[in-house]
């Protein structure tokens, strides 16, 4: 089975601290990946670089973030601020435990007004980039050759007469994983698919929540 992770934002302000970046330290539009070499999945510039599922330059990664004034709680194991992961050592200890050495760890500390630290955190970056989405099964389509789109997305914005032999715009849109392209890996971005999530193997993700893991969201995806 296959899960889709994305923060879990309910509990903000309400037991989990939120936090930002501070103005000058680090900014995700300006990383570049190490390796641009094309592959025919989404962009990997203009600020993608950290969602592209590639090792990146590190030199605009942020070294502190700060909490908003009046948050108080706890430091979640889980964030995302603006495209950067942010990810608590425990966290990072089970990542590495199922694939050592494959995805980035960069150390970056949550500090308060007044400057008082409050978490040593990772800002992590996964390095696997998959074409994990099973063609047989899977009824959106693959626009354009890049990203995976709903048939009444595509009806929107192509032109009838493009629309390939047996198109329907109204088909149920259903999207599978494949277990043959995903193979041994555990976490990934899918180099076309959009959006904010990361996708987990079962294994990572039962891990992730028999350890209690906080500031996530699962989701059972299909998996063929």
């Amino acid at each position: 089975m296959v899960y889709s992770l994305v923060v879990d934002n309910s509990k903000w302000g309400a037991g989990q601290i939120e936090f930002g970046l501070i103005e000058g330290d680090g900014d995700p539009r300006l990383v570049e990946v190490e390796d641009p070499t094309p592959d025919g999945g989404l962009r990997m510039d203009d600020g993608r670089a950290v969602i592209s599922g590639r090792r990146v330059k590190t030199d605009h990664f942020p070294s502190r973030l700060m909490t908003d004034e009046g948050s108080i709680g706890v430091v979640a194991d889980f964030y995302n601020v603006r495209r950067f992961l942010i990810v608590s050592p425990a966290l990072r200890e089970i990542v590495e435990r199922f694939e050592p050495g494959v995805h980035q760890f960069e150390p970056v500390q949550i500090v308060n007004r007044a400057e008082d630290v409050l978490a040593d955190m990772f800002i992590m970056v996964v390095c696997n980039r998959l074409d994990s989405v099973d063609r047989e099964h899977t009824t959106m389509v693959l626009w354009r050759g890049t990203i995976w789109s709903p048939p009444r997305d595509i009806a929107d914005f192509e032109p009838k007469e493009t629309w390939p032999e047996g198109f329907d715009p109204t088909a149920e849109s259903r999207l599978f994983f494949s277990s043959r392209q995903i193979g041994e890996k555990h976490v990934w971005r899918d180099k076309h698919l959009g959006g904010g999530s990361y996708f987990l193997s079962s294994a990572l993700a039962e891990a992730f929540l028999a350890a209690g893991m906080t500031g996530m969201a699962l989701t059972e995806r299909r998996e063929v």
